[in-house]
């Protein structure tokens, strides 16, 4: 009896600690891109192994139709607290690469590549 409980007890703990690692509140959710103030594209984010990644999954623009699918965020990790880091986030229109960090605060999540000594801030809206 005491193998049951104790195997119980491990398939349970594995279950709770799965629960908890799936609950990262950027694990898939859909945010709204802006550029300049206006709406620019939609971007997908998915979790996978604690690791978060975002692709383009439609546009405003017509210009834009040629990213969607494009994997504009890459290698983000949750440092606690709504903290983010250790990621890339691309601007598929320059083809340039950034550092990323970013913070979720709310339905807001505001991003901040650093590419050398230039760096660059942009606030999404969850959808």
């Amino acid at each position: 009896m005491k193998l049951f409980s104790k195997s119980a007890l491990l398939v349970t703990g594995m279950g709770l600690a799965s629960v908890a690692f799936a609950a990262d509140p950027l694990a898939n959710t859909t945010w709204q891109t802006y550029d300049e103030g206006k709406p620019k594209a939609v971007v997908k984010i998915t979790e996978n192994n604690g690791v978060l990644s975002g692709k383009i999954v439609s546009t405003a623009t017509e210009k834009g139709k040629k990213y969607i699918g494009m994997t504009v965020i890459s290698g983000l990790k949750a440092d606690g607290n709504g903290k983010y880091s250790g990621g890339s986030i691309t601007d598929p229109e320059k083809n340039k690469t950034y550092r990323l960090t970013a913070s979720l605060s709310g339905n807001d999540l505001n991003l901040k590549g650093h590419l050398g000594p230039f760096s660059r801030s942009q606030t999404w809206k969850k959808k």
